[in-house]
């Protein structure tokens, strides 16, 4: 999709760039499990604080990509807002995986998560 096109040229430029970015507010952006693959490694790497707020096409599979990345030695996000996003149990799960390794995350927000 073009999404997710746009979303890996960000995520491209972010591991390129040496930057200090404290804030990627994508709530509510349409992003899928096509984007978040394509994105998710440049940001983890990049930010303290990322927002996924109300992206509700984001399903485990998604969910899968960003556990890896926020699992990576070199996560550096403190902040993640993944609420209103139809997570269910299996995604909790997937999720739960990435946070056994993480050494950054101080906040997680799932409110209003629907639990299937």
């Amino acid at each position: 999709s073009s999404a997710a096109a746009g979303l890996s040229s960000l995520s491209d430029w972010l591991q390129r760039h040496e930057v200090n970015l404290n804030e990627l507010d994508l709530s509510s952006c349409r992003i899928n499990d096509e984007g978040l693959l394509a994105f998710n490694e440049g940001a983890a790497n990049q930010c303290r604080e990322l927002y996924l707020r109300g992206n509700e096409t984001i399903t485990t599979v998604g969910l899968r990509y960003l556990s890896d990345s926020i699992r990576s030695d070199s996560c550096r996000v403190e902040s993640l807002d993944l609420e209103c996003i139809p997570i269910g149990d299996e995604g909790l799960e997937v999720l739960a995986q990435g946070l056994v390794g993480n050494q950054s995350l101080r906040s997680l927000g799932l409110e209003e998560l629907d639990n299937g």
